[in-house]
């Protein structure tokens, strides 16, 4: 109990406190205790400035920002939150901005997006039964992280994505085996290590000592490309995976998906079609350097990238503006016209700085080159080869304009030179082939004067492919170089052959047997004098084995029209063209078995088209024999081929109507069957678009009579003709088998 004096001392401090104020809260003291000095309590001081900003606070709690008070950012509750007693709330980790924050949570949504767009190409592209699966974990709840790992790690009862792909072998359509016409002792490609391994399928407990590539159950790492489909590999490169494409394009902001556009035509298309160098245009896009690489450039790749993606539902729909591929290639023409017509920078007196914009008018012509090349292709396989035909005539003007088929200066720098020289020959090949198959005479008569160097011996000239394939870290080589080496050296030839042929006269021009025979001997020293990786025995990436495709076919064509004649060689032409078609047949099956037929490869519809049309030709040659079942099933196998390539362009839709036109109608009924190939109007429906294009289609051995080439045989022609007397065959080709 208080006594009456602590009462009356109490009260009276209470009475003065009411006329100070409240009382200052003590401050601690210095290291060694007492008073702290004025230097250190001045509020003006450099001690408390340095106190204040160690008490800064990086992001104030949600109820702080909102009342605008000041927050000590202390966690889980900070003091203004604990002394008002109301929730304190963060919406940023510890040590972190606002801003940092939402760079953050952005990332993440990025990623949780990345998620659900794999899932959603699983679900896509993988057989029906897995996706299945995958449909019913997202109804029982399961989370997108969750599915991709049980989708990358090996859930064993569904076996998903990458898992099966190292185990995957393709089979037949209607027929299973490889036909026994095909099964001859001369056949090299029986003897090629795909069809051994393709034949054999994966390897069972008592094989795995005794063949070759593996040890303790496990595939050696460059047996990979034989026991897997490419499709299911990915394209290796530092500079893809820290590529930003939204610095060079005003398309989108997506550069999780562009990148994604970019690996796809990398993976897919830059092997066959190499128009500038891959590492050199990377390493510029990667660091926003103009000298290999250009906005025109990067729109037109992200276009192309566009097909080759199967993720993108309606790829091949190139006229819908909704399509992400309408608008790259909408941004990639209109950069075109900017491009293509900058003029030459003039020479004027006293103009210190004239070989600086010289030299890059003629850095932005080259890349000008390269992408209008590209865009030739996006219009071949969208149907519209008669327009892209003015990009490749551009594209030598603009060659022509820097020199580019001419041997370099030596004042250019060994980069420049190596991308001067890569176009060059690109752009010569290009022209040589599409001369070639269209019967016109070549834009240019001779080939660069610069030869390319031996890929064996300078392979970094050239740049590799390196792609990774499923369950293994270890890289795969395509032999880029020798790819390209290989098919400059091809096209040299049938430049010299379509010069013969087509140029000087109006007319398709008949060669002399002795003529034709001099280039027969140039085709087959050039198949015997091909590097190891590219030989009948080694050939698996789906590159290697069209370069053979194509190799035969030319045989057949210019074959086919001596093959009544004889030479003074050991084989003889109806020989050659036999074996030829023999073997021609055979690489196809080879790279259905390895590869199928679903991820984009444009020129591989030239091939699946002249297949089909050797099959029908001999299906009506043999009518009533044993053998026409065999032939059937080739002819069904070529067609879902079509089919299949028709999801990623348009030309292939039009070409499958086409094809089906001139098959019989229980053959169509069988189509349908084992290409899944489900509504009519696939098959007999109005195209969504016109085609544009000359265009010979399939014409198996060059006619003696030009006209029926040039003027009767176009897609075009065919394609009107069709349409003229569809309701006629749409009946008949829907009667029941």
């Amino acid at each position: 109990m208080e006594t009456p004096s602590q009462a009356q001392a109490q009260a009276q401090a209470q009475a003065q406190a009411q006329v100070a104020g409240p009382l200052r809260r003590l401050l601690p003291g210095g290291r060694g205790g007492g008073t702290p000095s004025p230097e250190t309590s001045s509020p003006g001081s450099a001690a408390a400035a340095a106190r204040k900003k160690r008490q800064a606070t990086t992001a104030a709690c949600g109820a702080c920002r909102k009342r605008k008070s000041k927050c000590n950012g202390e966690r889980p509750k900070c003091s203004v939150c604990r002394d008002r007693n109301t929730e304190c709330e963060f919406d940023t980790n510890a040590a972190e901005t606002h801003a940092q924050a939402l760079k953050r949570k952005y990332s993440e949504l990025q990623s949780q997006k990345s998620a659900y767009v794999q899932i959603y190409d699983i679900l896509q592209a993988r057989p029906q039964r897995e996706a299945e699966e995958v449909f019913h974990r997202i109804r029982r709840g399961a989370d997108a992280d969750s599915i991709l790992r049980h989708v990358n790690y090996g859930d064993v009862l569904v076996q998903l994505a990458l898992v099966p792909e190292a185990r995957y072998r393709y089979e037949f359509p209607y027929m299973s085996d490889m036909p026994v016409f095909l099964q001859r002792p001369d056949n090299p490609y029986l003897d090629s290590e795909i069809y051994a391994w393709s034949r054999l399928g994966p390897p069972g407990p008592s094989q795995q000592l005794c063949r070759p590539g593996i040890a303790n159950g496990t595939v050696a790492p460059d047996r990979d490309p034989y026991m897997k489909p490419y499709h299911a590999a990915e394209i290796m490169h530092q500079w893809l995976d820290m590529a930003r494409p939204s610095r060079w394009t005003s398309v989108s902001s997506d550069d999780t998906l562009m990148r994604k556009l970019l690996q796809d035509y990398f993976l897919y298309e830059y092997d066959w079609f190499t128009f500038f160098h891959k590492e050199l245009f990377l390493e510029d896009m990667v660091n926003e350097r103009h000298r290999f690489c250009s906005s025109f450039l990067v729109n037109t790749l992200l276009a192309y990238g566009s097909y080759c993606h199967r993720g993108l539902e309606g790829r091949a729909e190139y006229w819908n503006p909704k399509n992400i591929g309408y608008q790259f290639l909408a941004e990639a023409k209109r950069l075109f016209e900017i491009d293509s017509e900058e003029e030459k920078p003039p020479r004027l007196p006293n103009d210190a700085n004239w070989e600086l914009k010289y030299r890059k008018w003629e850095e932005q012509r080259l890349a000008t080159i390269q992408a209008s090349l590209l865009l030739n292709v996006i219009y071949n396989i969208n149907g519209s080869d008669k327009i892209g035909w003015r990009y490749t005539r551009r594209a030598v003007e603009l060659g022509n304009e820097i020199q580019l088929f001419r041997a370099p200066f030596e004042t250019i720098d060994s980069k420049m030179r190596c991308a001067r020289d890569i176009t060059a020959w690109g752009l010569f090949s290009w022209q040589s082939m599409n001369c070639y198959h269209y019967f016109k005479a070549p834009l240019l008569s001779e080939p660069p004067e610069r030869p390319l160097p031996n890929p064996s011996e300078h392979p970094e000239w050239y740049g590799e492919t390196w792609v990774r394939y499923p369950m293994n870290q270890t890289r795969s080589p395509t032999y880029h170089g020798h790819l390209f080496k290989a098919q400059a050296d091809l096209w040299a030839i049938m430049n010299d052959f379509s010069v013969l042929s087509f140029g000087n006269c109006a007319l398709q021009r008949k060669l002399s047997v002795d003529q034709v025979y001099g280039f027969y001997k140039r085709l087959v020293s050039w198949l015997d004098n091909l590097p190891e990786p590219l030989t009948p025995r080694k050939i698996v990436m789906p590159h290697q084995i069209k370069l053979h495709m194509h190799y035969n076919l030319i045989l057949i064509n210019i074959l086919k029209p001596i093959a009544m004649h004889d030479w003074v060689g050991e084989v003889q032409p109806r020989t050659a063209v036999f074996n030829a078609t023999i073997r021609f047949e055979t690489v196809i099956r080879l790279y259905y078995l390895r590869h199928g037929f679903e991820a984009l490869d444009t020129f591989l519809l030239q091939f699946l088209g002249s297949l089909t049309q050797i099959s029908i030709d001999a299906i009506n040659a043999n009518a009533g024999l044993s053998i026409v079942e065999t032939l059937r099933s080739t002819a069904l196998l070529a067609m879902k081929g079509i089919y299949d390539q028709g999801r990623s362009h348009y030309l292939a839709r039009a070409v499958l109507r086409l094809q089906s036109s001139l098959m019989r109608p229980e053959d169509v009924e069988l189509l349908k069957h084992f290409a899944k190939v489900e509504p009519d109007e696939d098959l007999y429906g109005r195209l969504d678009q016109p085609i544009q294009s000359d265009w010979p289609t399939y014409v198996v051995g060059y006619d003696e009579n030009p006209d029926n080439q040039r003027l009767g045989a176009s897609l075009a022609k065919k394609l009107e003709a069709l349409s003229l007397e569809r309701p006629a065959s749409c009946t008949a080709a829907s009667s029941p088998v």
